[in-house]
């Protein structure tokens, strides 16, 4: 039968106007979908009413009764469930960044050793990529941790450098190695530290104006300005200066003390850290590592022979030609990647590194409250994703290319 038009207003309905009959289609799905979700949600919400296990979080600030090994905030036997996990949230967001970083600069440099003209550096980064891409994360850490790490000597017969015994019998460490992990001097800050931090915030906020102030010159000039070196330069000089100036000084250096059965002071990372740290990096740094040589590659030998003819040296090219082009392509392999190391930070539940995932099983294993810790995790990784996801994406959609 064919449809018409409404003959007093000469309006087409709403199944003749194709756009809104489709908006009507999707909303009802959407409501079945809805309905569906509420209906099974409901059911668990009852049967676990009826097996009086209903959903709470109440728990959370109970005290915990549990030991963490690492922890970068203190926490005691004695606090609650929510300042556990907050730990083991902060201990996997630290190692999260640190590998990151560490592997982006370790697969640029693994990249242009791939594509260098040298023969040996070539076949090195080739077999360094195709060996840790074909190897399981899982093994790499249990490679540093047992077959490295376990391997030392204990506390007493660590490998130490600038060891010395002072006349009441106290040994103190500039470097210690150990199957406990690495101990080495470190600065610390004193009661007055705070001054000094608010001259950091002056010296942060002078330069990201010199920052603003660069980039509208070279828009009006035309000519490229330092914008990282200079402010970058003057962040540090001011710190160091406003350090001197302060009557009191804001750090201290915390040498390593030999104990009886272990090393105190100093900066100590254990042996799971380091584990999960390097297995992290070696295994990451290889897949950027094929992300960058691609991205470069990707790159029109065209726009090479171009920039060479215009004058511009090997170094111009790289960074005014080759990488401005090369970063549409890597950034969105490069997010996965990201995104991939924070999950891959559960895995240290097998070498015994306190990470969120490790926590929770401990908790879940003490309260037996599963669905409510599962739902926690699943919600913070969630969260985290989402959030290196906006920014990566928002960097993405500042680097594309602009058509006109």
């Amino acid at each position: 039968m064919k449809l018409l038009r409404n003959p007093r207003t000469g309006i087409k309905t709403i199944w003749q106007d194709t756009h809104k009959r489709m908006g009507l289609i999707q909303f009802i799905i959407f409501v079945f979908i809805i309905y569906v979700v509420a209906i099974l949600t409901t059911n668990i919400f009852t049967s676990l009413s009826n097996l009086d296990m209903s959903i709470s979080f109440k728990f959370l600030k109970n005290p915990s009764h549990i030991n963490i090994g690492e922890s970068i905030i203190d926490v005691k036997n004695s606090s609650s469930f929510l300042r556990i996990i907050f730990a083991g949230f902060i201990n996997t967001i630290s190692i999260t960044v640190v590998a990151i970083f560490f592997s982006t600069f370790i697969g640029i440099f693994i990249a242009l050793c791939r594509l260098s003209s040298n023969w040996l550096i070539k076949k090195i980064a080739i077999v360094y990529i195709e060996i840790i891409r074909n190897i399981p994360l899982l093994l790499l850490l249990l490679i540093w941790y047992r077959a490295f790490f376990l391997k030392l000597p204990g506390v007493k017969t660590s490998f130490a450098m600038g060891k010395k015994v002072s006349g009441d019998g106290i040994t103190s460490l500039n470097l210690s190695i150990s199957n406990r992990g690495l101990s080495m001097v470190w600065l610390k800050p004193t009661e007055n530290f705070n001054p000094w931090l608010i001259c950091l915030f002056i010296g942060l906020f002078l330069s990201i104006a010199l920052i603003i102030y660069l980039k509208h010159r070279q828009k009006i000039t035309g000519k490229e300005q330092r914008t990282v070196v200079y402010p970058l330069l003057l962040f540090i000089a001011f710190a160091l200066i406003t350090y001197f100036i302060l009557p009191n000084k804001a750090l201290y250096k915390d040498i390593p003390v030999l104990g009886k059965f272990n090393i105190s002071g100093g900066l100590h990372i254990t042996a799971e850290w380091f584990s999960l740290f390097s297995g992290l990096v070696l295994y990451t740094s290889g897949f950027i590592a094929e992300i960058f040589r691609s991205g470069i590659q990707g790159v029109p030998k065209g726009q090479i022979e171009a920039a060479r003819a215009l004058g511009l040296t090997h170094r111009q090219t790289i960074r005014l030609v080759i990488i401005p082009q090369a970063k549409v392509v890597i950034i969105p392999p490069l997010t996965s990647q990201f995104l991939g190391v924070a999950k891959n930070t559960s895995l240290g539940v097998a070498i015994g590194f306190p990470d969120m995932f490790a926590i929770t099983g401990t908790i879940i294993n003490q309260t037996g409250r599963t669905l409510e810790m599962i739902l926690l995790i699943m919600s913070v990784y969630l969260i985290l994703s989402l959030i290196t996801s906006f920014f990566m994406n928002q960097y993405n959609k500042k680097v594309q290319l602009k058509e006109r």
